[in-house]
């Protein structure tokens, strides 16, 4: 039953990766061969040429993301773990994202204690990218991103909050899915590839650390 379902997970992450790259690839040949016909002309070409750019981008972003997932999955992949600090890591993420977080209209800041956790540096800093990145892309006008290091009893907590769109009750227990998008066309829009939470996922398992997820629809979500 296991061999069976992990065939089938695979059968349907290499058709979901087909769709997704034919996407973009799609849109640059589209573009790419009315500018080679001179089928455009004036600003017409600069919008045309913005529009690969932009493909082309997103086109990276997911083979970037899909290499990333399917090397984590090898059962033999393994990543050096040594003594990390995490509060130094969430507060050089949420200064690298600034930024991007100000031209969305968000503000993000970074509230916690020092913790240091026995872990990878490289997958940690993915992880809070990926987090502060999706909180920042699915948020609203003045909305606002927290990201918190804490020390609990026997435990460290990372929690990424945000005051977005939240996400409704029935898609919560799959958004850490590959591909799974709770709106398609606000993900194409932001530039999401899909991938970010899946990746988040199998970093924390990595660790052996615990996921929760806490979410009102038009209110917010919280990660820790």
């Amino acid at each position: 039953e296991n061999i069976l379902r992990a065939a089938k997970m695979r059968q349907d992450f290499t058709a979901n990766v087909s769709h997704e790259l034919k996407t973009p690839l799609t849109a640059i040949s589209g573009y790419s061969e009315l500018l080679e016909t001179g089928m455009v002309q004036g600003e017409e070409v600069k919008r045309y040429a913005g529009e690969i750019h932009h493909n082309s981008n997103r086109l990276l972003s997911l083979i970037n993301d899909i290499i990333h997932l399917s090397e984590m999955d090898r059962t033999e992949y393994e990543v050096p773990m040594q003594q990390v600090n995490l509060s130094e890591l969430a507060r050089s993420c949420t200064e690298n994202l600034k930024i991007s977080a100000e031209q969305r209209g968000v503000s993000l800041r970074y509230v916690g204690e020092p913790a240091v956790v026995y872990g990878n540096t490289e997958l940690l800093e993915e992880l809070l990218w990926n987090l502060c990145d999706n909180a920042i892309r699915y948020n609203v006008e003045n909305g606002m991103v927290k990201v918190q290091v804490e020390k609990q009893k026997d435990r460290i907590n990372l929690i990424v909050s945000d005051t977005g769109i939240g996400i409704p009750m029935e898609h919560q227990n799959r958004i850490f899915e590959r591909f799974y998008r709770v709106d398609k066309s606000r993900s194409k829009e932001t530039g999401g590839t899909g991938l970010g939470l899946a990746i988040v996922k199998h970093i924390v398992a990595r660790h052996n650390a615990l996921l929760e997820l806490e979410s009102i629809e038009e209110k917010g979500t919280t990660i820790r």
